[in-house]
């Protein structure tokens, strides 16, 4: 696997998490705008709040992940240049 490759799949990881932690805040902004329902149509709301508060912790884990990822790749091309000079 080369250097490119690596680069390449942690900002894919960066780009997926984000998308996820978009569509989790957007659920969690919209649970506390809707109408109060029955029982247990409101515990299954805070069912999908707390599953949309989760996933967005681990997306954040992710994210992360994978930008570090993305900056031992940009150290790695850095030490492969000065080796090379």
């Amino acid at each position: 696997m080369d250097i490119g490759s690596v680069v390449n799949q942690g900002l894919i990881g960066m780009q997926k998490s984000q998308s996820s932690m978009l569509q989790s805040a957007q659920q969690i902004a919209q649970a506390g705008t809707t109408q109060r329902a029955e029982a247990p149509a409101a515990n299954q709301q805070s069912q999908d709040l707390a599953s949309s508060l989760i996933n967005l912790k681990v997306q954040s884990q992710v994210f992360d992940s994978s930008a570090k990822v993305v900056k031992s790749a940009d150290e790695t091309i850095g030490t492969l240049l000065d080796v090379k000079a």
